[in-house]
């Protein structure tokens, strides 16, 4: 289970692009503005119980979490997406979704002080 409280490191992210503030900057505005998109078409799917869609959010918002240095909370999308896929566990899923929000509540706040710190740099 990921820990919520866990630093972001974005390491990863700055060995792919440079460190260079003015792309970190949007790069953290994306991640926040995308994967509530992703996370609620995820939440719509399984109301509908539509498990390959919810597998395919679940792909699709996976891999942003290396770019931020929380591998933990890929491998634990990775875990929605694997149940989803196969119907295993199906019933767990609800739960694993509504940790991922209230993971990504803690992420937003951690990657909007980062933003403000970037925003020193320019």
């Amino acid at each position: 289970m990921p820990d919520n409280q866990q630093l972001l490191d974005f390491s990863y992210l700055i060995e792919m692009v440079g460190d260079d503030p003015v792309f970190l900057i949007e790069f953290f505005e994306t991640f926040i503005k995308q994967t509530p998109i992703y996370l609620g078409e995820m939440t719509e799917a399984l109301a509908s119980e539509n498990w390959s869609k919810v597998a395919n959010c679940a792909h699709k918002i996976k891999p942003t979490f290396s770019y931020i240095g929380r591998n933990d909370v890929k491998e634990f999308v990775q875990t929605i997406e694997h149940n989803a896929r196969n119907m295993i566990s199906l019933e767990k899923i609800s739960v694993d979704i509504e940790r991922l929000e209230f993971l990504l509540v803690q992420i937003y706040d951690q990657l909007e002080v980062a933003k403000k710190e970037m925003q020193t740099r320019l």
